[in-house]
């Protein structure tokens, strides 16, 4: 991927179906990287910067995801750092976590997201 983005870790079999830029939001800062679709799930790699600073790659296997969807925009102080003033992708997982990304068009990837999550419960089945 280059000097600022790494190549994700994969497993045995996994294929990468397609990778886009996307900020991961936290509380108090959002961390750029790229989300990845596989095979098995969605892996968010931060950049190089961001990898060394604050944390490491994310995975959410398909099999955990219960939701894919949209989270409007919100109007506070914390939104103008943690990309609440942009329209957001949310995933949400059967533990409990919620994950949002700031993504271009995050309603088409949503979809894209619920249509993968298929395909990877039909392979596990």
């Amino acid at each position: 991927m280059g000097l600022i983005n790494l190549e994700p870790t994969l497993r045995e079999g996994e294929l990468v179906q397609w990778r886009r830029p996307a900020a991961l939001c936290l509380d108090d800062r959002t961390v750029s990287g790229t989300l990845l679709a596989t095979t098995l799930g969605l892996v968010f790699m931060p950049n190089r910067l961001n990898r060394r600073r604050y944390l490491v790659s994310q995975r959410i296997p398909y099999l955990d995801l219960i939701e894919a969807g949209v989270e409007e925009r919100t109007r506070s102080l914390a939104a103008r750092r943690n990309g609440g003033l942009q329209r957001r992708l949310r995933l949400s997982t059967r533990h409990g976590d919620s994950f949002l990304f700031v993504i271009r068009r995050p309603d088409g990837v949503a979809g894209e997201v619920v249509e993968l999550g298929k395909l990877g419960a039909e392979r596990s089945a």
